[in-house]
């Protein structure tokens, strides 16, 4: 488990630079959270079980490289990580 957690804290890292990334659980998705504040900004970016899960079978359809953007464009500062692609969540 995690390695697809791990490839999205990377992916932060890449496009915000040295920030901190806190990790946290959501008990119901089983889906995992990182937080980290960029500019005076909070972020919010979930990872969900599935795609940290498949991961690392090559089973996922997602551009990393695009992460930053999508972020950045979120009103709410919140996107989640799926097996099909990182959308901004409606909150």
């Amino acid at each position: 488990m995690a390695d697809g957690v791990s490839a999205v804290k990377q992916a932060i890292v890449r496009d915000f630079g040295p920030v901190e990334v806190s990790e946290r659980h959501d008990f119901n998705t089983k889906d995992t959270i990182l937080d980290f504040a960029f500019e005076n900004r909070p972020f919010a970016v979930e990872v969900t079980r599935e795609f940290d899960d498949d991961y690392p079978r090559n089973k996922v359809n997602v551009d990393l490289r695009r992460l930053g953007e999508i972020v950045r464009r979120a009103a709410k500062g919140v996107v989640v990580v799926t097996n099909s692609g990182i959308a901004i969540k409606a909150a």
